[in-house]
């Protein structure tokens, strides 16, 4: 092989490898945005593109199935159902909280919707487990949601600490919960397993972000506002008329 040709395949072979890496780190980057929730941007909107429409089927295991390990607020015989899946260190799961309460606080309470929450604690986030187990501790003493408001509230707080455990204890004396039960039952891990299940019925219905809304049957994936909402609600119900 001549110099000129050994010159050419040690300038390809310099080029080649960083260009494979750079290309292995945009497919990454890719990966974690789209199950990141918006980490990089919080503020991220729910669009035309990240809305569809679940099928019969769908909404029958969701009724039949889901619905029951999921924690929901209000009656059952409400004209629709708002289903939401999250991961309390989401970022844009938090932007997104001041809406869902504004639905119960209002939509729950005229009865004219039930709310289901359902956990996706998502695994780059290092707490998400962990914070979903001591709300569902919490939901065993009957204080579910107001512990699951208390940690979207403080979730920059407890999100960079190295070790919430302290923090998860004081929400609960701050939300009334008994901080020892709720101690023990976060250290047995006994949420764990319905834990599990509600990722698995998010996976059941191919969620790629979170937060997941699911009005109806019309599922919307990252934030979305509440004059939206009220507007896949309307078309839905007789609102729609």
């Amino acid at each position: 092989m001549s110099p000129q040709n050994n010159g050419r395949s040690s300038l390809f072979g310099a080029l080649f490898v960083p260009a494979l890496i750079l290309g292995g780190l945009i497919i990454l980057a890719i990966l974690v945005m789209t199950f990141s929730g918006g980490d990089s941007s919080p503020s991220r909107s729910a669009s035309g593109d990240n809305v569809r429409t679940l099928d019969a089927s769908t909404m029958t295991r969701f009724e039949n199935e889901f619905d029951a390990i999921g924690e929901s607020v209000g009656s059952a015989d409400a004209p629709i159902t708002i289903r939401e899946f999250a991961d309390y260190q989401c970022p844009a799961c938090g932007a997104f909280a001041p809406t869902a309460k504004r639905i119960r606080e209002e939509l729950v309470e005229s009865g004219d919707v039930r709310f289901v929450f359902f956990d996706f604690p998502l695994p780059m986030h290092a707490h998400a487990q962990q914070a979903a187990v001591a709300a569902r501790c919490a939901a065993r003493q009957d204080k579910f949601w107001t512990y699951h408001d208390r940690l979207f509230d403080t979730q920059r707080d407890w999100a960079q600490s190295d070790d919430p455990t302290s923090m998860f204890l004081d929400m609960a004396v701050e939300t009334g919960v008994n901080a020892d039960r709720l101690e023990q039952c976060v250290t047995q891990g006994g949420p764990d397993d319905v834990i599990a299940r509600n990722q698995e019925a998010g996976k059941a219905i191919s969620l790629r972000a979170t937060p997941t809304v699911i009005v109806g049957n019309q599922m919307f994936s990252g934030v979305v506002g509440y004059d939206r909402i009220q507007q896949a609600i309307d078309e839905q119900t007789d609102g729609g008329e």
